[in-house]
């Protein structure tokens, strides 16, 4: 059990990042506190609150969509300006009493391989921005996600970005309708070029952005719910089936 020493509630990124920073101290950030919680590790000494920094902002500017990374999950669920695709995934993320605690920082960093949210921010090849001490930085999603623990040392995520254009649709196979997948397809077509992004679900350690061609060289993890090949066969099913769908609108 964590024997947490102290709780700080900084009003500012600069405040934060003086926090995070200090050597001497286990500290660890809080967003919406729903994995955090229940998954602490015994050694943390302190707790950063993020709730009063300012980063639950939703943005639309010429086409561009920002996402302050302390906004709830409910509030993408609401937000009429946001894609349709993005609010569903949201949706997808939990119940309601979850969704109006976590937040889409939590989402991001957490990397889970079955959120549907992170594949429809990948499918939309999203960007996140990191500030740190002596700069801020944007970096792809999918670099993100591909080693997170490198990306935030000494870092703060404070914002996913993404465009607001391009037709979508979406596949997926589960238990039930209510369970997360076991594996799901997402595509969105680009509107200038033509070219169709995919991303997945259940197929890798994290939701991933691929080629069509890389579909047949997919090798998933297995676990209860599906084998290895019941996945990749899963991922090339759902994809083909979400981009006849996206060519009929």
């Amino acid at each position: 059990m964590s024997q947490i020493k102290n709780y700080h509630r900084p009003k500012s990124t600069t405040e934060t990042l003086h926090l995070l920073n200090r050597s001497d101290i286990n500290t660890v950030l809080i967003a919406g506190g729903t994995y955090l919680t229940p998954n602490m590790s015994s050694e943390v000494e302190e707790l950063v609150d993020l709730q009063s920094v300012g980063l639950g902002s939703i943005d639309r500017h010429d086409g561009q969509i920002g996402i302050g990374a302390m906004t709830r999950l409910q509030s993408l669920v609401d937000h009429i300006d946001l894609p349709t695709l993005v609010r569903e995934m949201a949706q997808r993320e939990g119940p309601n009493t979850m969704r109006s605690q976590a937040t889409i920082g939590g989402v991001i960093v957490g990397g889970d391989w079955e959120s549907e949210l992170l594949a429809a921010l990948l499918v939309y090849e999203a960007t996140v921005t990191l500030e740190g001490t002596d700069e801020t930085r944007s970096m792809s999603l999918t670099d993100f996600l591909a080693d997170s623990a490198s990306a935030l040392k000494g870092q703060l995520l404070t914002q996913v970005s993404f465009p607001a254009h391009g037709k979508t649709a979406a596949e997926r196979v589960a238990r039930t309708p209510a369970d997360k997948p076991i594996v799901a397809a997402l595509v969105r077509l680009e509107p200038e070029t033509q070219y169709i992004h995919v991303a997945l679900c259940g197929v890798a350690d994290t939701p991933i952005l691929v080629s069509q061609e890389e579909l047949v060289t997919l090798n998933p993890p297995a676990d209860f719910r599906g084998s290895t090949e019941y996945r990749k066969e899963m991922a090339q099913v759902l994809t083909t089936r979400a981009i006849s769908s996206l060519k009929k609108k």
